[in-house]
């Protein structure tokens, strides 16, 4: 289930509060502890979610589980999430915070599939187009795919945010 608006309002004051603390950076480490905790465990997502587990007992295994990789005002806003019974949001807010705290810091992230890995100069032409269009420093994922057909193998299948561009590899590449 998606937690798009309530995902927004939590995030962006969590956000508020980092940068008046001057902990902003501290801040998206610890989302990103909690992001990667809730993604590669179903337990910790179903545990989020299960409605029977009282409140009290949310925090308390929340506090056991992150009070050790994250800081003290990140646990308080967890905390905070489970009191007001979005607990099962933490995932998207998670994810939230890190693009606001990114646009708040004039970064974007891309993520690049190519067919064949790219040479480091592809590379820096592609980050320099990039943050040139975007006017904004990039945060470069570029992600080496095996299995393409033919017709992808000319192609640099890019993703922006929500946006999708193809981009043709004839500029970039010319001994493919």
């Amino acid at each position: 289930m998606s937690y798009g608006k309530v995902a927004i309002r939590y995030a962006n004051s969590f956000l508020e509060s980092s940068i008046e603390k001057k902990n902003l950076d501290r801040a998206a480490d610890d989302m990103s502890v909690i992001l990667n905790a809730i993604e590669s465990s179903s337990l910790l997502r179903r545990f989020l979610e299960n409605p029977v587990v009282k409140t009290e007992q949310k925090k308390s295994v929340l506090r056991e589980i992150f009070s050790k990789n994250v800081s003290a005002d990140t646990i308080n806003f967890i905390e905070f999430v489970v009191d007001k019974n979005r607990e099962s949001a933490l995932k998207d807010i998670a994810e939230k915070f890190l693009e606001l705290k990114d646009e708040y810091s004039g970064v974007a992230r891309v993520e690049i599939k190519s067919a064949f890995e790219l040479s480091s100069e592809q590379k820096k032409m592609l980050e320099q187009r990039f943050e040139s269009i975007l006017n904004k420093k990039l945060l470069r994922i570029i992600r080496l795919m095996k299995k393409l057909s033919v017709v992808l193998l000319q192609k640099l299948k890019t993703q922006f945010m929500m946006h999708q561009l193809l981009i043709s590899l004839s500029c970039c590449v010319s001994n493919y």
